[in-house]
């Protein structure tokens, strides 16, 4: 009769169990569609919060207020650029896919002038007009992986249309969450208390910490870099200063140098026989927007993350992937946080003594 009985309750614990991976994973399936914008909110509320405070001790500690502030100057830092830079945007993928597609990208011969440049000159001269001698043979030869860059430029066109809208929903995300913070730590704080104790609750600190850091210390640092080579192409008059700008958001996400994208833009000013005044100054201002990671990080983060760049990278290219744009910046958060919890969950604790044995 205890058989009986042992098995009737281990079959409903099983049976209760299934019913609750069923109810699990459809309340899942059912919140899928707002994963990412919510991800992206919270990264965005952590990140934005020392703001939304400074403004809340202005108002008064009054919340309300000071939320309705702080989402109309995050959509309005969010709106002007990108409606500013929308239609340069768009026409600069056009143009690059159409030209890529028909094989009509050409490098125009180098300028005289750029011969009689001190030192480097000569050398710059024939190597530029060695490719534009040889870019047709070069296309003809790659031309099926030439159109399939072209269609990427569009697709990434539209990625970037979808995820400012998803951001948008992100702020207004983030900033409901400060609004209500301490509701919300307290509910992080027992989900970890809950999961581990004393030790889950650090961890959720932990995280909280790393997604303030590297979202300020790599995304952050990545959009000021953008708009201040923005503001510098369109001052320049390069053409497609919307496309060029979100290239070089995605290189300095990655850690990669906007020099990539802002050197050939140089080139450019030089082969349309811009003048010698605008092209130093365009130049000057490039250098600038590239080593500007080396003030904004510890201006931003004090001491610095001690996140290696291959996480940050494989964090971005691998969100781009599987997430799309958004995805880029999400991606390097949030592979950065479980980086930095897998090293504190390898790390020996406090009371363990290691023994190492004598050398003979």
């Amino acid at each position: 009769m205890r058989d009986a009985d042992s098995d009737r309750f281990g079959t409903e614990r099983i049976v209760r169990l299934v019913i609750a991976g069923l109810l699990a994973y459809w309340c899942f399936a059912i919140f899928r569609p707002f994963l990412m914008p919510f991800v992206w909110g919270v990264v965005l509320g952590v990140a934005l919060y020392p703001v939304y405070a400074a403004i809340e001790r202005a108002t008064g500690g009054r919340r309300k207020l000071a939320a309705t502030l702080m989402a109309v100057l995050s959509l309005t830092v969010v709106l002007v650029p990108a409606v500013a830079l929308s239609e340069s945007l768009v026409d600069g993928a056009r143009f690059v896919s159409s030209t890529l597609d028909r094989g009509e990208l050409r490098i125009p011969p180098a300028p005289e002038r750029v011969a009689h440049w001190p030192i480097v000159g000569p050398t710059i001269h024939d190597t530029w007009n060695l490719a534009s001698s040889n870019l047709d043979g070069l296309l003809e030869r790659f031309r099926p992986q030439v159109k399939a860059l072209g269609l990427w430029v569009v697709a990434l066109a539209k990625q970037a249309v979808l995820a400012g809208l998803m951001t948008l929903v992100a702020l207004v995300i983030a900033v409901v969450l400060q609004s209500r913070r301490d509701t919300v730590v307290k509910v992080a704080l027992d989900i970890g208390a809950r999961i581990d104790g004393e030790a889950g609750v650090e961890v959720v600190r932990l995280a909280g910490r790393t997604i303030g850091t590297v979202a300020k210390g790599v995304v952050g640092v990545a959009a000021i870099q953008a708009a201040l080579a923005a503001l510098g192409l369109v001052v320049a008059g390069i053409p497609g200063a919307g496309l060029w700008s979100l290239l070089i958001l995605i290189l300095a996400v990655a850690q990669l140098p906007p020099l990539l994208v802002l050197g050939p833009a140089i080139l450019y000013l030089v082969a349309t026989d811009a003048s010698m005044v605008s092209i130093v100054l365009f130049a000057a201002w490039s250098l600038v927007v590239t080593v500007s990671d080396g003030l904004l990080k510890p201006l931003l983060l004090g001491r610095g993350s001690d996140t290696p760049v291959v996480v940050i990278l494989i964090g971005a290219i691998g969100g781009l992937i599987l997430h799309g744009l958004i995805g880029l910046f999400v991606g390097a958060v949030v592979f950065s946080t479980g980086h930095r919890l897998f090293r504190r969950w390898m790390e020996p604790p406090a009371d363990l003594v290691l023994s190492v044995p004598p050398t003979p």
